[in-house]
C-alpha cells in the first residue's frame, strides 16, 4: 500500500477551509460520506475528490451511521490508519495524524480531548438503555468505559477488523438525535471490551479541544442541541423505558416468567426503531 491513511469525513456543513486543510495531509486518501442529497454537495468537493470517494447514503444513524456505512463499503481495508470526523471540526494544527499515530502504538482508539467527567466515560448502570439495541452487550451492568466523541477519533485497520462493526442505533424514523449518543456508548463500550482499560488515548485532557483540533456540538460552538417534540418525544421516552426493562431482564435485575420470550419480544420491538430493516 502506498497510501497508509484514510479520512472518513461525515459531510454536512462542507466548510471549504476545513477541506482545504485536510487535503494537505500527506499520504492520505479523503472520503466524504454524506447524508445530504447529491445536489447539496458543493462543487469544490467534486473538483478535489474522485467520484468514487464521495459516498451518498441514506440519512439514518447520524454520525456513527455515516461511519458504519463507510465500513460497509469495504474501502477502509486498504489503509493502516483510519480517521473519522465531522466536517465542522476546526483544525488548529495539521500535524494531528502524526500525533495520533504515535499514540496508536499504545491505544486502540484516539480521541481529541478527554476530561469533562461523564462526557468521556460511560457507566452501563447509569445508562443501560444505550446498550439495548447493540449486538454486543457489556459483561455486566457494572461495566464502565471511556468514550470518544463521534466528531473525531482515529483507529487502525486491525482494530476495525477485530470489532467488525460499530453498534449504531439507526433511528429509522428520526425521533431524536440523542440516539447518536446511544451509538457512541455502545460502540465505545464494545471497543473497550475488546482492548481493555487502555483502549482509549487522547490528544489532550481538555474536553473537545486539543492543540490540534476543536470539536463543536451538533454543528456549532454554543452547545445547542435540537430535540424532538410532542409525540416523537413521548415515543423516545417510551423506547428508552423499554430499553431499560430489556436490560434489567437480560442481566437478571428483573425476574419474569418466560424470560427468553420476553427478551425476544422486547428485542424485536426495539429493532423496529433501531435496526436497519
Amino acid at each position: 500500500m502506498s497510501t497508509t491513511r484514510a479520512f472518513c469525513i461525515s459531510g454536512w456543513h462542507f466548510r471549504e477551509d476545513f477541506f482545504r486543510q485536510v487535503l494537505t495531509v500527506p499520504d492520505a486518501d479523503i472520503y466524504v460520506i454524506s447524508h445530504r442529497p447529491n445536489k447539496s454537495i458543493p462543487g469544490f468537493i467534486f473538483d478535489n475528490l474522485e467520484a468514487s470517494h464521495i459516498l451518498i447514503r441514506p440519512n439514518i444513524g447520524y454520525d456513527w451511521g455515516c461511519y458504519q456505512q463507510f465500513l460497509r463499503s469495504g474501502l477502509w481495508k486498504d489503509y493502516e490508519y483510519l480517521y473519522f470526523l465531522h466536517d465542522d471540526v476546526e483544525i488548529l494544527d495539521i500535524g494531528f495524524p502524526e500525533a495520533c499515530e504515535n499514540l496508536l502504538s499504545k491505544h486502540a482508539v484516539i480521541g481529541n480531548g478527554g476530561g469533562f467527567g461523564s462526557a468521556s466515560t460511560a457507566s452501563v448502570q447509569e445508562h443501560p438503555y444505550a446498550y439495548a439495541h447493540s449486538s454486543w452487550h457489556p459483561e455486566s451492568l457494572n461495566f464502565e468505559h471511556k468514550t470518544v466523541r463521534g466528531s473525531f477519533f482515529a483507529t487502525t485497520r486491525k482494530v476495525l477488523e477485530k470489532i467488525g462493526k460499530f453498534e449504531v442505533y439507526w433511528d429509522l424514523f428520526s425521533l431524536n438525535i440523542e440516539f447518536g449518543n446511544w451509538s457512541t456508548k455502545a460502540s465505545c463500550g464494545k471497543l473497550q471490551a475488546a482492548y481493555g482499560e487502555d483502549s482509549f488515548g487522547f490528544l489532550s485532557e481538555t474536553f473537545g479541544r486539543s492543540p490540534y483540533l476543536i470539536e463543536f456540538y451538533r454543528g456549532n460552538d454554543q452547545g445547542t442541541k435540537s430535540v424532538s417534540r410532542g409525540e416523537r418525544k413521548k415515543l423516545y421516552r417510551f423506547l428508552k423505558r423499554v430499553s431499560v426493562v430489556y436490560m434489567e431482564i437480560l442481566y437478571g435485575k428483573r425476574e419474569v416468567p418466560f424470560r427468553n420470550l420476553w427478551l425476544f419480544t422486547f428485542k424485536s420491538f426495539l429493532a423496529i426503531f433501531s435496526g436497519r430493516i
